[in-house]
């Protein structure tokens, strides 16, 4: 380890040792002092509107997720990035994604790569702790060899999907991607649905008494396709937009499913002694009816609607409730929030996350982070970069081609909707954070999704079943 790498590690894990230290001390508002190891609990939903969650102000009913919600803390600036696998990579490694070249596109079910190997994940930082590490829902950091997929990376146990899938089939492109354990199965029911009940048996089945568990639930709901039952979207009757009932539906569906697992744990008993954390992976994808509203423009996109998401923190005594924070807070650092109250070394790579357990546990309003560096590119797809340098966002842009960049630049703390580009009032500041992006560029490997990645090859098909084992249960 270099000496600048042990710096940066020594002050990453301070303020969260301190954290736990002062958790263990009790506060005001604590019942009872903090175990070493709580239960961690991470629910992660997929595609959700910044107002298709109840809080909000939406359309959408969320009585769980309202409910629990008001009882934790509500994160007001969460920032994810604006897809599905560079969310999860940056939550798996707690280090920006395009740091492992995994910041642009997804994994789509012909591509080849996956979460590089050197990354370690949460899950294999938790395991290392004492934590049974269980994953129940959607991967998508790769799938094409065994040594990608959950069970290779930390995890215990998997069930779910490794990409996408048709919400009632299973199946995508031709191939069936459901599995448990890299076996595929093939079953019947709503894919929302049996994700909750795996949930929920794992917790009922689980020995707290000898480990404690972290439970990973990364949903698929609400995620396109607008599928879902007559029993979800019946509350939505007089909305005449199909695609928009559907995806109420798909959000009643998230919200009953969480109730259920918040159940489960206070059932088990467990439920004073777990850290529940939830946010959604990027903001609502516009193309599926969601509701970004007042935020600008949705998922795929940088602006506020595709990276700024719904999140909020949850534990009974530990937690003040009917709290809100404006402190500033990204995806990656849930890593090394976690792994502290997990009382879990961190890895060698230096981390991008930082411990939220200030803002979490001692009423802070700053997290301490400044800067969010959603994309840095410059490849044969395009060129272009994002960040956040409170409380300015830069989003610059070019074909590969060309020569000089267009730049956009909002104060999203006085225009969250970003309807005013303030750059060319600012030449300045537009030149010294797109000098920053040239710098932090010199650290990013190239990205691993290339021009066309985004149509499979001329006659492509699935497999049968999608992933390395074509064995099912």
């Amino acid at each position: 380890m270099t000496t600048n790498q042990s710096a940066w590690r020594k002050r990453l894990l301070l303020p969260g040792l301190l954290g736990v230290a002062c958790l263990l001390a009790g506060t005001a508002h604590s019942v009872s002092a903090v175990p070493a190891k709580p239960n961690l609990v991470l629910i992660v939903a997929d595609d959700l509107g910044w107002r298709d969650i109840g809080y909000n102000g939406a359309q959408a009913k969320t009585p769980n997720l309202d409910r629990i919600s008001a009882e934790g803390l509500r994160f007001e600036r969460f920032y994810a990035q604006p897809l599905c696998t560079p969310t999860r990579a940056a939550l798996m490694t707690g280090r920006y994604p395009w740091r492992s070249g995994m910041a642009s596109g997804v994994i789509l079910n012909h591509l080849h790569y996956g979460l590089p190997l050197d990354e370690t994940t949460l899950a294999q930082t938790l395991k290392k702790a004492g934590y049974a590490t269980d994953m129940v829902g959607k991967w998508h950091l790769g799938h094409e060899t065994p040594a990608y997929l959950p069970t290779e990376r930390g995890f215990d146990y998997h069930y779910g999907l490794y990409t996408a899938i048709d919400h009632f089939t299973h199946m995508w492109q031709g191939g069936l991607d459901w599995h448990r354990n890299r076996k595929a199965v093939r079953e019947e029911g709503y894919a929302t649905d049996l994700l909750g009940d795996d949930c929920v048996r794992l917790i009922k089945e689980h020995d707290f008494s000898k480990t404690p568990l972290f439970l990973y639930h990364p949903m698929f709901a609400v995620h396109a396709y607008n599928q879902a039952p007559e029993k979800y979207t019946a509350a939505y009757a007089d909305v005449k937009d199909e695609d928009r009932r559907k995806l109420l539906g798909l959000c009643a569906a998230m919200d009953f499913q969480f109730g259920r697992i918040i159940d489960a744990l206070k059932e088990a008993g467990q439920l004073d002694n777990t850290f529940v954390f939830f946010f959604s992976d990027n903001g609502g994808n516009l193309h599926a009816a969601a509701d970004n509203g007042p935020l600008r423009d949705g998922k795929g996109t940088y602006y506020e609607g595709g990276v700024r998401v719904p999140a909020f923190a949850y534990w009974p005594g530990k937690i003040e409730p009917g709290k809100t924070t404006e402190a500033l807070a990204y995806v990656a650092d849930i890593y090394p929030t976690l792994a502290a109250l997990a009382g879990a070394p961190l890895p060698d790579k230096p981390l991008d996350g930082i411990d939220l357990a200030p803002v979490l546990f001692k009423n802070a309003t700053a997290s301490g982070r400044k800067e969010i560096v959603f994309m840095l590119e410059d490849s044969e797809r395009q060129r272009r970069g994002a960040l956040i340098e409170w409380p300015w966002k830069l989003r610059r842009s070019a074909n590969p081609k060309a020569r000089s960049f267009t730049f956009e630049l909002y104060n999203i703390a006085d225009d969250p909707s970003e309807k005013n580009d303030v750059s060319a009032s600012h030449p300045e500041l537009v030149g010294r954070l797109s000098a920053r992006l040239d710098d932090l560029k010199k650290d990013a490997p190239p990205a691993f999704w290339k021009k066309g990645d985004g149509q499979a090859p001329k006659g492509w098909k699935a497999p049968p079943i999608i992933g390395p084992d074509q064995e099912t249960d």
